[in-house]
């Protein structure tokens, strides 16, 4: 049987319009886009729940893997917790409350009470926060069943999580310098000693700000205060010193982490921390130790200036004339004062900043300006050999040019000025052109 030319074509036409269409790009999308759906949490169990113990989320587009899945539990000021779950499906995660959850709990009377936390998930992209019924109520530290305020926890873990029923040891069980309850108080956690991970101990931002907040009234629980619940406050200079809190934090550790619960009336007395960053004179009638110079058991001719008045700066301020700011004290005992180590002539950077205001050339015919052929090892406040050739660094020479530290880094009373050949500590053309380090080419 045989077929014309215009029959054939039809026939075709006809099959290409009852063949099942295939799918454009565009109509792939919504495919894709489903893939990428938000996650969504249905169901949450149990509704009341202590720190520590496990919570069931329900839902769907969950990550089977549970290392990509993340929890946050938010408090009702907007604070927030992680965790991750133990078990994880696409529709179901396992997770144990952790004790970071503690620090979102509502405060009444010093102990934390029964509050209700909104949940999300992130999977890929961020659920929605859960709405009030689904909202589980962690309950408050020492809660009973029900969550009044009971004995005894229900069910209280043993494995640290739960902050009362393990953190008691003692008033103080983390050894922050601040009591339990206090920590309940003002929301920092009593089992972690520094709440806010930001490396510098919950007590001593609490006495430090009590410090700036001349001691005399209470606490003052927020910025611009140094905060053990803002992490990131360790890089601001409270008392004006010039040094920042963390670098003072550091020098309270590195020299004891003294205290003193006495010293607490006025800046004369000073504070019950070694070192704060609530006033410039934390310790002011304590005076430097002179240095244990180690030249002469070298058989290296030294002649050191006078300490302490070696240390004092000429600056002005409350303390200057009958006591010691921290900047003008010397934590690690190496001859060169805080100050200098911290922002100061220890540093590389101070000098370049320095001429570049005094309108000094990098390479005049003198070489007293910057000096960039070769890297020098600034100064630190709580390290007294920072080159580790047993020299302290107040004896040492940063440059190799023959000229010690403590003579280049600072001499109360020097005039400084771009028609004089300056001393530099990290240039060895400086202040002599012709020492044993200058390079024999200027470069170009």
């Amino acid at each position: 049987m045989r077929f014309s030319k215009a029959a054939l074509l039809a026939a075709i036409a006809a099959a290409v319009a009852l063949a099942p269409a295939t799918p454009s790009t565009a109509d792939a999308k919504p495919s894709k886009r489903s893939k990428a759906a938000k996650p969504k949490i249905t169901r949450v169990t149990p509704m009341r729940i202590e720190v520590g113990e496990t919570l069931v989320i329900r839902g769907t587009r969950f990550k089977a893997k549970k290392r990509r899945n993340t929890i946050i539990f938010r408090g009702a000021d907007g604070r927030t917790a992680f965790a991750k779950p133990r078990r994880a499906s696409r529709r179901r995660l396992v997770v144990k409350v952790p004790g970071s959850v503690a620090r979102l709990l509502a405060v009444h009377d010093g102990l934390q009470r029964p509050t209700r936390l909104k949940l999300r998930v992130l999977a890929g992209r961020f659920s929605a926060f859960t709405p009030r019924r689904l909202s589980p109520v962690v309950l408050g530290v020492g809660s009973g069943p029900g969550g009044e305020g009971g004995s005894g926890g229900r069910g209280a873990p043993t494995d640290g999580t739960h902050p009362l029923a393990t953190c008691d040891s003692d008033a103080d069980h983390d050894d922050d310098l601040l009591s339990n309850a206090d920590e309940l108080r003002d929301k920092t956690d009593p089992c972690l000693a520094d709440t806010d991970g930001d490396g510098m101990t919950d007590g001593w931002e609490y006495l430090a700000a009590k410090d700036l907040n001349i001691k005399a009234v209470p606490y003052p629980g927020n910025r611009p205060y140094p905060n053990p619940l803002d992490p990131s406050d360790r890089d601001t200079d409270f008392d004006g010193d010039f040094l920042p809190a963390g670098i003072e934090y550091r020098l309270w550790r590195y020299t004891g982490s003294s205290f003193d619960a006495g010293l607490v009336g006025g800046h004369v007395a000073g504070s019950p921390l070694g070192y704060s960053d609530g006033t410039q004179a934390s310790r002011p009638a304590e005076e430097p130790s002179p240095p244990a110079f180690r030249s002469p058991s070298y058989g290296i001719p030294f002649a050191p200036p006078a300490y302490p008045a070696r240390h004092v700066m000429d600056h002005p301020g409350p303390f200057h004339a009958a006591n010691w700011t921290d900047d003008e004290r010397d934590a690690d005992s190496d001859g060169v004062n805080n100050y200098v180590e911290t922002a100061g002539p220890g540093h590389f950077s101070w000098w370049v900043s320095y001429l570049e205001e005094a309108s000094i050339e990098p390479w005049p015919d003198v070489y007293f300006g910057s000096f960039t052929q070769r890297p020098f090892v600034d100064l630190a406040p709580d390290d007294p050999d920072v080159d580790g050739d047993t020299l302290l660094d107040g004896e040492d020479d940063q440059d190799n040019d023959d000229v010690l530290n403590f003579d280049e880094m600072y001499e109360p009373g020097a005039v400084y000025g771009p028609d004089s050949r300056q001393k530099n500590a990290f240039n060895p053309c400086a202040p002599d052109g012709e020492s044993r380090t200058c390079p024999i080419y200027r470069p170009f």
